[in-house]
């Protein structure tokens, strides 16, 4: 429910900082219905189309670096052994990449990339209790992104089930 949203449970970020993080989350998770909720509640917030445009950018750039740090290991397990490539910073030196690149790494699963992430907001200045809320928040977004889409596969396979003239499943 909106109540239980992190942004009205007290976090130490304005709202506009807690939907820069909300953002790189939901598109560090692939999540259209919370990109399509936290876009707007940007806007709401204050951020200007300027301001979304860029969040948006650095976010698909912190996953894309996600992804680039995960595929090494993946050719590795499939007997590839390829060598790590160079990964970019897409944090950039700005309170609102940050946000959005906490939010972003977080979303992605990229223990490594968080870190770094989260070294890279200490240092500029974040106070660890803004850094804790950036990702209480981007911890919020991939919970209910993935609560979304368990519910979106329920209704598919119930839709599908009952189309195919077999709801109830195989032994």
């Amino acid at each position: 429910t909106v109540a239980d949203l992190p942004g009205r449970c007290g976090m130490q970020l304005e709202q506009r900082d807690k939907e820069l993080a909300a953002i790189g989350a939901s598109i560090g998770c692939n999540c259209r219905p919370c990109i399509e909720y936290h876009i707007p509640a940007g806007r709401e917030a204050g951020l200007s189309e300027a301001d979304l445009a860029d969040a948006v950018a650095t976010a698909r750039a912190v996953r894309d670096e996600a992804i680039e740090l995960l595929a090494p290991r993946i050719d590795e397990l499939l007997g590839g052994g390829s060598v790590p490539s160079e990964s970019a910073s897409a944090a950039g030196t700005s309170r609102p990449h940050l946000l959005v690149s906490l939010g972003a790494s977080f979303g992605a699963n990229s223990h490594p990339l968080l870190q770094r992430q989260i070294a890279a907001a200490l240092e500029f200045g974040l106070s660890t209790t803004e850094v804790a809320a950036a990702t209480k928040m981007a911890r919020f977004v991939q919970n209910h992104a993935g609560e979304v889409t368990a519910e979106k596969a329920k209704h598919a396979l119930e839709q599908l089930g009952t189309r195919a003239g077999d709801a109830s499943p195989r032994s």
